[in-house]
């Protein structure tokens, strides 16, 4: 009995041992580790920055192109506005030097001599300043056979320009006599005519285009009515003391420097004692503003001859700590 129980204790010890065997190599086994799931990233607010860049990069843009363009219309408009400028100009100069051109002609053209060595001189003389024209015969133009007398220029003077493109007329008021001899006795007649000469120009350089011609004098005043509008004049409690104003400050106006008129005008001029002050007359006196337009006619008189010079005057005045500035004074 003895030996089965301790063959059954060996038996029971080694279980255990298997047992204890099997639990440390379950032990000694790694579990894999578990990886934790990837949770996608939130990107709906850097995709909402990237938008509004996008957006404010375009404004900008457009903004800046806007500011382009404004300034480049600007500077084509200064760029127009000056080629205008410069034809206005080109025009006033081609004027007088187109007078001084024709100075030379208009003499060689009246000034007429009855003698056939003068005649020849003349004719090629005004030669010189026709345009160049192979199909039309131009020494006829300067014709005078028949003649029996001469003609001689007194004065001229320009008096109107006519303008076409690239053509002008120049109109001249001359003033000339016809001398004739009869029984060796010389008759003179004078004239006043126009004297009309068509001019081709290109530039400053000018030429005769055609025959001059004389025909009669036309009067430059034309019946044109004044633009100026109707309005009422003021009649207030101001205006004794504005027309006694006028006096006090024309009368400085003659008198006194422009350090003195500086008191009382905002761009001081002055006669500086050239002229003695008269009177001041046909006060006009208009509301304008917080201030006054006043309208007059000024007499100033020489020193020495007491001879009257009247000018018209336009000033814009306002009250000023009590007293009346001229703001603005216009010659008219």
């Amino acid at each position: 009995m003895k030996k089965e129980k301790k063959h059954g204790g060996k038996t029971a010890i080694q279980n255990n041992s298997l047992i204890s065997a099997f639990k440390k190599k379950l032990k000694s086994v790694k579990k894999p580790e578990k990886k934790p799931k990837s949770i996608p990233k939130d990107r709906t607010k850097m995709i909402a920055v990237g938008v509004w860049t996008m957006i404010g990069t375009l404004v900008f843009f457009a903004f800046l192109a806007v500011l382009l363009s404004i300034s480049n219309r600007s500077a084509l408009n200064d760029l127009a506005r000056q080629q205008e400028q410069n034809s206005k100009q080109k025009e006033e100069v081609s004027i007088v030097a187109g007078e001084r051109f024709l100075s030379g002609f208009i003499e060689q053209y009246i000034n007429v001599k009855n003698e056939r060595s003068a005649t020849e001189k003349r004719q090629n003389t005004l030669m010189k300043y026709l345009v160049v024209d192979d199909e039309t015969d131009q020494e006829t133009w300067f014709d005078t056979s028949g003649s029996q007398g001469d003609r001689v220029l007194n004065d001229y003077v320009l008096y109107n320009v006519k303008k076409g493109d690239g053509d002008s007329l120049f109109q001249y008021k001359v003033n000339y006599e016809n001398v004739v001899k009869v029984k060796k006795k010389e008759h003179k007649v004078a004239k006043q005519a126009l004297l009309n000469i068509p001019v081709k120009h290109k530039g400053d350089k000018f030429a005769v285009s055609g025959t001059p011609y004389l025909s009669e004098m036309y009067d430059l005043k034309g019946d044109i009515a004044s633009s100026s509008e109707e309005r009422e004049e003021y009649d207030g409690n101001q205006s004794a003391a504005i027309k006694e104003f006028l006096n006090t400050f024309f009368r400085k106006y003659a008198e006194e420097s422009k350090e003195d008129m500086s008191y009382v005008m905002k761009t001081p001029e002055t006669l500086n004692g050239h002229l003695v002050f008269g009177d001041v007359e046909n006060i006009r006196i208009y509301k304008n503003g917080d201030g006054f337009e006043v309208s007059s006619v000024v007499v100033f008189r020489e020193k020495e001859t007491n001879l009257p010079v009247k000018e018209r005057f336009t000033l814009t005045i306002v009250k000023n700590s009590g007293q009346y500035y001229v703001n603005q004074l216009k010659h008219q």
